[in-house]
């Protein structure tokens, strides 16, 4: 049986090729709006990434995490119905505590076909200027919320 850090490191491609975009898009939408709604990717068998998004169609385009959750997980449902779908991957803005050290981070979860679930972290602070930074990212195992396959003996 493989460790989580060798099946980390041997499907570390597909990582790469979600978590990138997903992080990209969230400092994006943090440096434009100061925050972002949860967004997701999917990764197919023949290596294409598509992202997804949802609206809620509320007047005035208000949102928040929780409305839009649900609605990201059915439209990945949707899709791995349609097509043989390898990895998916869902970006938040979190709060959470390291150590005694609160923070603000995006957080990605990703789930591989092949029995890899994972939460990766990357901090970020608000400087006085209005300019963001970020800090050191970090992985750690996770639980899988959408079930899309199943487990890995």
């Amino acid at each position: 049986m493989r460790s989580l850090s060798e099946l980390y490191n041997e499907l570390k491609t597909d990582v790469v090729a979600i978590a990138d975009p997903l992080f990209e898009h969230s400092q994006k939408r943090l440096a434009a709006r100061d925050d972002f709604l949860p967004h997701g990717a999917v990764l197919d068998t023949e290596g294409k990434v598509v992202l997804l998004g949802a609206m809620t169609g509320s007047k005035g385009g208000q949102a928040n995490a929780a409305q839009i959750l649900p609605m990201l997980h059915n439209g990945i449902l949707q899709m791995s119905r349609e097509k043989v779908v390898v990895a998916i991957g869902i970006a938040e803005n979190v709060s959470l505590t390291r150590g005694d050290m609160p923070m603000q981070a995006v957080k990605v979860t990703l789930e591989h076909e092949r029995g890899l679930n994972v939460a990766m972290f990357l901090p970020f602070h608000k400087a006085d200027n209005g300019e963001y930074y970020y800090g050191e990212a970090f992985v750690t195992p996770a639980h899988p919320t959408m079930n899309l396959w199943p487990p890995v003996p």
